[in-house]
């Protein structure tokens, strides 16, 4: 009896052990190895046109460092990915640009081989668009054209509006700006069932989403479905699978939503980025498809209320990545906003 106790006591000590390891673990930031080239960056030059080659560098602000990814020369073109994905979602408009235009992509905090700070603060879009500016004057623009998908319309958005002076033009696939998002989950019952997925993101932890299996949730809620239909090849497929998913950088990126969106009957004026009233003064668009489960039509109809110039090009048969499902429309409407509107110093 004594045997069977002390076994009990060591495989309870063990437990205790390995839970307090893996709790650890969870606090330690995910780390990116920035010595070795980004394999996505290898893959887009051996299929891209070798005249105009990806290029991947850092640049660092108040502590933290981001990866980008550009080519070509030109006016700059700045695209944003969102949740979950990283600079390669661009992919197809960046390789169609290139030739005329320089054009930049981000892997956002948390995302890609960007730095996944543990402070959630850091993700607030105020600080992540102080980033952005900072890494535009660092590229040497004046002005720049934004293109942002899902988050990174939000952010996109919100980053014109807070910037207009820094902004020729501004692009948003499946996702409005946060101030028109917040005004509507704070007043529209059907809106808020539609964007409950928010509050169930926000519970989540890296040993959870382990737990759960995030990484496969990801894989086959965004990227499998892609490569079923044709829209992304099986190797493309797998070249999202890893960037994202990594459980730290799951949920490391989720903080985008921790910090900018409240409860939703917790939302206040003060939680308004850059402001409750803030307008789009520039050319801009919002590109929807009319499959997309988690844009509301209102989104468009409140992004335009709150726009001097706005067009909207909701696309049949499109889910929420109109920039794989329907790539030449996405880029054509990209590329005709740029040249209608091309920046001035």
């Amino acid at each position: 009896m004594g045997k069977l106790k002390r076994i009990g006591l060591g495989l309870l000590v063990l437990a205790i052990i390995g839970t307090a390891s893996a709790f650890t673990w969870s606090l330690v930031p995910a780390q990116a190895d920035a010595s070795r080239p980004d394999p996505t960056v290898v893959h887009a030059n051996k299929l891209g046109a070798n005249d105009h080659p990806f290029r991947e560098s850092y640049f660092e602000y108040a502590g933290h460092s981001l990866h980008y990814v550009e080519a070509g020369e030109g006016d700059l073109v700045l695209f944003i990915h969102g949740f979950p994905s990283y600079w390669f979602s661009f992919i197809r408009q960046m390789e169609a640009l290139k030739s005329d235009y320089r054009v930049v992509a981000i892997d956002g905090l948390a995302a890609g081989k960007s730095d996944a700070p543990l402070d959630v603060d850091a993700y607030k879009l105020k600080n992540m668009a102080a980033h952005v500016h900072a890494l535009i004057d660092h590229l040497g623009a004046k002005k720049v054209h934004i293109v942002g998908h899902d988050w990174g319309a939000t952010f996109a958005f919100g980053f014109a509006q807070r910037y207009p002076d820094r902004v020729a033009s501004v692009t948003g696939l499946s996702a409005p700006p946060q101030n028109a998002l917040l005004n509507l989950l704070r007043f529209d019952p059907a809106l808020r069932k539609t964007s409950d997925y928010i509050e169930r993101l926000k519970k989540a932890n890296p040993l959870l989403i382990i737990a759960l299996g995030g990484d496969k949730q990801v894989w086959k809620g965004a990227f499998q479905p892609l490569v079923e239909k044709g829209y992304l090849t099986v190797k493309e497929g797998e070249i999202f699978r890893k960037p994202t998913g990594n459980a730290k950088r799951i949920d490391a990126h989720i903080n985008w939503y921790r910090a900018n969106i409240p409860a939703f009957d917790a939302i206040e004026d003060k939680d308004f980025w850059p402001s409750r009233d803030a307008r789009l003064t520039m050319a801009s668009q919002i590109i929807w498809g009319e499959n997309d489960r988690v844009f509301a039509k209102e989104y468009a109809a409140a992004a335009t209320a709150a726009a001097d110039d706005m067009r909207i090009l909701p696309l049949k048969d499109v889910g929420h990545w109109p920039q794989f499902e329907r790539p030449e429309i996405v880029t054509e409407a990209i590329a005709r906003l740029i040249a209608e509107n091309v920046a001035r110093d």
